[in-house]
């Protein structure tokens, strides 16, 4: 079994990692193009649809993750990786078999849990992997993969959708098969290789220190229990409610059990900016990449297979060729100004939002199409260098904290909700593309907590008065 030492070993990992990060965005969007058929299938609304893709799995992944971040500082990571991909790929093909809300809203749980035990070990190990000189670009291409798997879900579902339409019940539920093979593929190939995380301790020494970390594991329960037994214009807020008691109580422990760790993190202001900024352009960036191929579907009359076939390619492209340019332009940047990939994701998330509103007022499917284009390659602008962001605000030995935290914070306010929102208002105002237009409002907050983020990293005046 090939280790670390071996320059090969290392790029080997890096492109496993790839895939592993590609498998995780084909099981988390997969339901965007199979949203109108599981909504025919099991007749439940455009909030139930928004939670499903948000909170169920929103709320788990992230609660989960501050344990498994934890873990990923102290443990073997691609141990972490291995595990996490096996359950999430057997959560989604066990999805297909659902035949109710309840019954998906769990296995939508199962499939946070195994990407809770995963994400933030691979990032993690991808940083390590890449090292500092290259982190941008390394972060980009790994990000990009984010975006081939989003892009590959509209295809695949969309195909699948297409091959069993005489059945359209047996349609979304073949798809959800389908989408779990490829991360058991990934399981298989990285069992090929080892890498030495130094001085870590083997990974079930800590498995069992869950003194400080009940809290985030019970819950994850409880907010698993208020969706099934209640309606989602209930549960979502319920379990969101329970998730921040939880966050704050772990964030207590933190700062009780490593100081350092806290101080490195949530005692970072600027730290705490980046979270903020980021959530909310979570909110409104999740919002917007579920509803919109609905969005599509419903409004130009499409088929599943045409629109994930187009859209799912432009996501694939502009999202890769966004993110490989974002992640260029700040690298660059940075080396004139220390916020200089500050700046880059603020003109990205100024383009986003605009492309948002294009899309949602567009007339006819070309302009829809060139809007949504758009928004695939200014969301991946920000995508990649978001992490670099991460990586210069917390110190190495603190980052698999730091990405866990990222991850709680962040998801909780923008896929927890986004998703969400965006159907529930729909229904209140009648009108979806409106629901996503008011989603955008949210990149007003994301940019001012950008302006004060480079303030902070740089003390230096606003970039408009230095053109």
């Amino acid at each position: 079994m090939p280790t670390s030492s071996s320059r090969f070993t290392r790029i080997s990992i890096y492109l496993g990692l790839c895939w592993i990060y590609t498998c995780i965005h084909l099981d988390r969007q997969i339901l965007g193009i199979l949203a109108e058929s599981v909504k025919s299938d099991l007749h439940i609304s455009d909030a139930a649809l928004g939670a499903l893709t948000g909170s169920a799995f929103a709320i788990v992944y992230a609660l989960l993750g501050l344990y498994f971040g934890r873990l990923a500082d102290l443990s073997t990571r691609l141990h972490l990786v291995r595990i996490g991909a096996f359950i999430w790929s057997l959560a989604s093909i066990g999805a297909a078999f659902a035949n109710d809300y309840a019954a998906l809203v769990i296995a939508r749980a199962g499939v946070a849990a195994g990407e809770a035990v995963a994400t933030a070990a691979a990032i993690s190990l991808m940083a390590d992997l890449a090292g500092e000189r290259n982190l941008s670009r390394a972060s980009s291409v790994f990000f990009a993969c984010g975006f081939m798997g989003a892009g590959l879900a509209a295809v695949l579902g969309g195909a699948v959708i297409h091959w069993f339409a005489a059945d359209s019940g047996m349609g979304w539920r073949a798809a959800l098969v389908a989408a779990g093979i490829p991360g058991l593929i990934g399981v298989v190939y990285l069992s090929a290789f080892r890498f030495a995380d130094g001085s870590r301790p083997p990974m079930t020494r800590d498995l069992v220190n869950l003194s400080h970390h009940w809290p985030l594991l019970l819950a994850a329960v409880l907010a698993v229990i208020a969706q099934m037994r209640l309606t989602p214009n209930q549960g979502v807020p319920a379990a969101v409610m329970i998730a921040g008691v939880a966050a704050v109580a772990w964030a207590r422990g933190l700062l009780l059990e490593d100081p350092a760790a806290f101080r490195a993190t949530l005692g970072n202001a600027s730290f705490r900016w980046l979270l903020l900024a980021f959530a909310a352009v979570l909110f409104m960036d999740f919002a917007a990449s579920f509803w919109l191929i609905p969005l599509a579907l419903r409004n130009y009359g499409l088929s599943a297979q045409l629109a994930g076939a187009e859209l799912g390619g432009l996501i694939i492209i502009g999202g890769i060729a966004g993110s490989l340019l974002g992640g260029w332009i700040a690298d660059r940047w940075h080396l004139r100004t220390s916020a200089g990939r500050v700046w880059t994701v603020v003109i990205a998330v100024l383009l986003e939002a605009l492309a948002i509103c294009m899309a949602t007022q567009a007339t006819a499917y070309p302009a829809f199409r060139l809007a949504f284009g758009v928004f695939c390659l200014a969301s991946g602008g920000w995508t990649g260098v978001a992490a670099a962001l991460g990586m210069d605000l917390v110190p190495r030995l603190h980052r698999g904290t730091g990405i866990a935290i990222y991850f709680l914070v962040t998801t909780l306010l923008g896929p927890g909700l986004g998703a969400w929102a965006g159907g529930a208002l729909g229904e209140w105002l009648g009108s979806l593309s409106h629901a996503l237009v008011l989603c955008t409002a949210m990149a007003i907050l994301a940019v001012a907590s950008f302006v004060k983020l480079a303030h902070a990293v740089t003390r230096t005046p606003p970039i408009w008065e230095c053109l």
